[in-house]
């Protein structure tokens, strides 16, 4: 039988605290909690050793959520058995005796490691998430929406949510970066790819040397990593995130997005020079990040290349999703609060503009700017700035929005000045 608790082979010592951390953040539904809450969760699991022919059973389902974390068990229904799982795959990720008809014993024949989560603080801690949760989208999906959706929740279940770089872009990155040795010009060839720069900042807020404003900073989070390790994350990180536009459309999408989105943050770190209470780098990293849902929803439509080989369909399924992916890719990896009310706000065009300028306005602003200077081709939802409160309030401040061109040029002077420094590899 499963030993006790107070045993040795039930622990929740220092050396079972990264088992337990990694398990939390790739089971269900415990990875559904933020990174807090998890680390939280993890003081009272334990690490259950299961011996040759010891048995677990479900009565012990009843306080704790178990999850095979390490070998392999055997399934029983009565003295039938009736499958196996192993560790480390789509079936492990859910609680064991999920299904209590399914099967009633599981042991194994040489040795398995098995994760207790407390079901009880489990569902407090999700309740108490879901109540501090204050923003809400309704979203009305399509089939082929519906298919991306479906693809995002099972990479964000197995932690596996990939943001890509595409091909050209990677390979500038990886020939120039070996040559780099100091940090601002290493942060500026981050602040080139929106993907890299976010899991930059992951990497960087998860790791012992963060600190609060990690994620204001992509030399902040280089100085904490160290240049070295900042250049062999990034090199790892683009040859797993790498992928080939797999048709035109989103060749042709992901141009734009880039294109969109680097001039975005540009032109957001020229306009907080004229709000003294913001920052430059900040303001760009938040628009920067304020439309990476858009990325996420690239990345995994090359992976249904098929059903998104038009542009139609893939500009429906971003415009009916980049909200919420953005929001939940930002929430997720916790970044700080200003870049989710970006990423949920900033193309809420006409909402009322009170009190001081933030950094929301600022992404808006550039947003504005874009359309009014380099039109999409085909409609936009983009207004005009004629009328709107945000345009106004920005005049106060000495920001224009009307006429724009010398921000423009400002802001491409930068990009082009970086692009300089990658060679064409």
């Amino acid at each position: 039988m499963l030993k006790k608790d107070n045993s040795p082979s039930a622990s929740n010592s220092d050396e079972n605290h990264d088992l337990l951390l990694k398990a939390a953040s790739s089971v269900s539904p415990v990875n559904e909690l933020n990174e807090a809450n998890q680390a939280a969760l993890c003081k009272t699991a334990k690490v259950v050793h299961v011996q040759r022919n010891d048995q677990l059973q479900p009565e012990a389902a009843n306080r704790w959520l178990m999850y095979l974390v390490e070998g392999s068990l055997q399934l029983f229904n009565g003295k039938e058995e009736v499958g196996s799982i192993s560790a480390r795959t789509s079936e492990s990720a859910q609680p064991l005796f999920q299904d209590k008809t399914a099967y009633t014993m599981a042991k194994t024949s040489a040795v398995a490691k098995v994760v207790k989560f407390g079901r009880e603080q489990l569902n407090i801690l999700l309740s108490e998430q879901q109540k501090n949760a204050i923003h809400v989208v309704d979203v009305h999906t399509s089939e082929h929406d519906n298919v991306l959706l479906d693809d995002i929740i099972q990479s964000m279940r197995t932690n596996k949510l990939q943001l890509a770089t595409y091909g050209d872009a990677a390979r500038k990155i990886l020939v120039n970066v070996d040559g780099i040795t100091a940090v601002p010009e290493l942060a500026e060839v981050i602040l080139t790819d929106p993907g890299l720069t976010a899991h930059v900042l992951r990497i960087t807020n998860r790791s012992d040397a963060g600190g609060s404003d990690a994620a204001h900073s992509v030399r902040g989070a280089i100085s904490r990593l160290g240049v070295e390790d900042t250049k062999l994350n990034m090199i790892d990180l683009l040859k797993n995130n790498t992928i080939v536009p797999a048709n035109e459309a989103i060749a042709k999408r992901y141009k734009r997005y880039i294109q969109r989105t680097t001039l975005s943050a540009a032109i957001a770190q020229v306009l907080a020079g004229s709000v003294p209470e913001l920052k430059g780098e900040q303001a760009a990293l938040v628009a920067m990040m304020s439309d990476i849902g858009e990325l996420l929803v690239l990345t995994h439509a090359n992976k249904f290349a098929d059903q998104f080989a038009d542009d139609a369909t893939l500009v429906s399924s971003i415009e009916s999703l980049r909200a919420i992916m953005n929001g939940w890719v930002l929430s997720v990896w916790e970044f700080p609060e200003e870049y989710i009310d970006a990423s949920y706000k900033a193309r809420d065009w006409y909402r009322n503009h009170s009190g001081e300028i933030t950094y929301t306005d600022l992404v808006t602003a550039s947003l504005l700017i874009i359309q009014a200077e380099m039109p999409e081709s085909e409609h936009s939802s983009i207004p005009s700035v004629d009328n709107l409160l945000l345009a106004r309030r920005l005049q106060q401040a000495g920001i224009d929005l009307k006429s724009p061109g010398d921000i423009v040029r400002a802001a491409t002077s930068k990009i082009v000045t970086t692009q300089q420094m990658l060679k064409a590899g």
